[in-house]
């Protein structure tokens, strides 16, 4: 794999010397002179390709000097100082590329030049991304198109630009973009236990990349996960000089004098998250200390090379060999995993089937709908078939049912605390609710979850991470039907009763229409969704900040398309026995398919198959 990546890429820089060669001869090189560096999937203290931007040749036209100027920005250079060659004097101040969001495109080819007049000249083009001054990243609806018009003036006989008045950034190619900027994780915890929890930006490859990093790691909580997580630094905590030195993948951080306020456990904290985020920048053990004095932890020493060290770490992806599989009213066990055509002729006499397990209920009545499995596989939760009622089902007591006064019930989920989570209308108002089902004597109370931004909005999807601080939620507006995905932090009370959501982070934006979402572990998810009303609903796999695979080029590739899953026809629901490899689709005629490479094959048959806590 890693030779056929390579070859590519040699093939690559091989047709770009022969175009710049070729491109030289009409006044302009086509490229700059690179080195060879490594994939996008391999660790990063492999060198990255070096790109040395180049100036202006003499005589070029302005669509030339467009194209170069745009190039430029290529530069892994930190000031990208060849890009203002490109420019007037007056324009050299409105280069502002740190300080405007950057503008992702798949190909040169995507952009388009045109002269406008005798003294402007208009760039377009169709982004597939973009990156905001904050490091949040967010793919683009197709379709889009971004405009801008520069000015034309000669300076000593040549042409150069005039920027818009409120400025330009930086338009990439994605190939660049992927060279130039790396998604990291930073890292905060959960208020109670000891687990970590990942929220993916991106910032500039380079030798900084550690000061940013821990830089990123001393600001507060981002909006989106107030009050689901905490972090150990206290209040004004920053570096106490503007570097972060790493020698042979040790770090040291030195922090100013707000960190002496942190008590035991946030130093504890402090050192998992500083661990944790800076691994991305292939640093593998860390040291604080504050004005200059190192930061010691009682029994620890000064250095520190994972969180685990300090009784920190991630909550695993479940993944199950067993599920719930129903047809009409009866219930049986199947392997979810197990795809037949995968074993050899003499194994395909099994089919997967699994005796029931003494928890599990033998049948529940048709009229039920929308049914989902307790993470302990000891509950059933399903909604009535008039979508006003909710019922708990176990192996050996009567169902508990709710009805006080909902309508239009989504499916329910649980999450990692027995908390059942329900979604739909009550009085005309879209709500979510919760109930404490650790204990079903005396049945539990449902209470509201607190969610101000759903406003009239419908919930059509909910779905909780495995490490309980996050929620993946589809909204609906009422009025147009347009849908919208979600990503919020779980704001619990200190029993571990959710409280509220908090505000929204948007993912998956290019998708039109979306129906169903799935967790698949603490970064990545799977939406049903289609980008047009002209498209087969198709599962799309999403990272939480880092955007939808397929849509975006990545290196080494040519068609972002071709790594796309293929749709499954009347898909309903999307669920994962665990992770990517687990992920399986149900259609609406009660066809049970798993992934299989970027296609499907069929394992059962049911109306609803119930992975526990999905």
């Amino acid at each position: 794999m890693r030779r056929n990546v390579l070859r590519r890429v040699r093939a690559a820089l091989a047709g770009l010397v022969v175009a710049g060669a070729v491109g030289a001869c009409a006044g302009l090189p086509e490229t700059s002179p690179v080195t060879e560096g490594r994939r996008l999937d391999e660790p990063i203290n492999e060198p990255q390709i070096r790109v040395a931007a180049q100036g202006p040749v003499p005589g070029a036209t302005p669509e030339q000097i467009v194209r170069g100027f745009i190039r430029a920005g290529e530069d892994e250079s930190e000031t990208h100082d060849t890009a203002k060659v490109y420019l007037s004097h007056a324009s050299v101040d409105l280069w502002r590329w740190a300080a405007k969001e950057t503008v992702i495109y798949n190909r040169a080819s995507d952009l388009r030049i045109e002269r406008t007049g005798d003294s402007t000249i208009q760039v377009s083009v169709a982004p597939v991304g973009i990156l905001a001054t904050n490091g949040r990243y967010h793919d683009v609806p197709p379709g889009q198109v971004i405009r801008t018009t520069f000015g034309l003036t000669q300076v000593a006989g040549e042409w150069r630009l005039e920027l818009p008045e409120d400025g330009f950034g930086l338009w990439l190619e994605a190939s660049a973009f992927d060279n130039l900027y790396v998604a990291a994780p930073v890292h905060y915890v959960t208020p109670s236990g000891r687990e970590l929890v990942p929220d993916t930006r991106w910032f500039p490859k380079g030798t900084r990349l550690a000061t940013s990093l821990a830089r990123a790691q001393l600001e507060p909580v981002p909006p989106h996960l107030a009050g689901a997580v905490i972090t150990g630094f206290p209040a004004s905590t920053r570096l106490a000089v503007n570097s972060v030195p790493v020698e042979s993948g040790h770090a040291q951080v030195n922090l100013n004098d707000a960190a002496r306020a942190a008590g035991l456990e946030e130093r504890r904290a402090m050192w998992a998250q500083l661990s944790a985020t800076l691994a991305r920048a292939f640093v593998s053990s860390i040291s604080i200390s504050v004005e200059g004095t190192e930061f010691e932890l009682a029994g620890l020493g000064t250095t520190l090379s994972s969180p685990q060290e300090v009784g920190y770490g991630f909550t695993p992806a479940p993944v199950f060999d067993s599920a719930l599989i129903r047809n009409g009213e009866t219930f049986k066990r199947i392997d979810p995993t197990f795809i037949p055509d995968d074993l050899p002729a003499q194994d395909r006499r099994r089919d997967g089937s699994q005796s029931l397990a003494p928890d599990d209920p033998d049948e529940i009545p048709d009229g039920w709908v929308r049914l989902t499995l307790s993470r302990d596989q000891k509950q059933v939760a399903a909604i009535g078939g008039d979508l006003l009622e909710l019922s708990i089902w176990t192996a050996k007591d009567e169902p508990l049912r709710f009805k006080p006064g909902w309508t239009g019930l989504e499916r329910p989920v649980y999450d990692r605390y027995q908390y059942l989570w329900v979604a739909g209308e009550k009085d005309g108002t879209p709500r979510i609710w919760s109930l404490n089902t650790a204990a079903l004597v005396p049945p539990p109370e449902p209470a509201p979850v607190e969610v101000p931004w759903l406003g009239e909005d419908d919930v059509v999807a909910l779905t909780i991470s495995a490490d309980g601080t996050r929620a993946l939620v589809i909204t609906e507006d009422a009025e147009t039907r347009a849908t919208q995905l979600s990503v919020s932090g779980v704001v619990r009370a200190p029993n571990g009763q959710p409280t509220a959501l908090a505000e929204p982070l948007r993912q998956a934006q290019p998708l039109a229409t979306m129906q169903d979402v799935t967790w698949l572990d603490r970064e990545s998810f799977a939406v049903l969704g289609r980008l047009s009303d002209r498209d087969e609903i198709a599962p799309w796999i999403g990272h939480v900040g880092a955007g939808l695979d397929g849509l975006r080029v990545r290196f080494g590739q040519t068609d972002p398309t071709r790594e796309r899953l293929r749709p499954v026809p009347g898909a309903r629901t999307i669920t994962t026995a665990g992770g990517l490899r687990g992920l399986i689709c149900i259609t609406a005629d009660g066809h049970v398919f798993a992934k299989a490479g970027l296609g499907w094959r069929e394992i059962a048959t049911g109306t609803d198959l119930l992975v526990p806590g999905r």
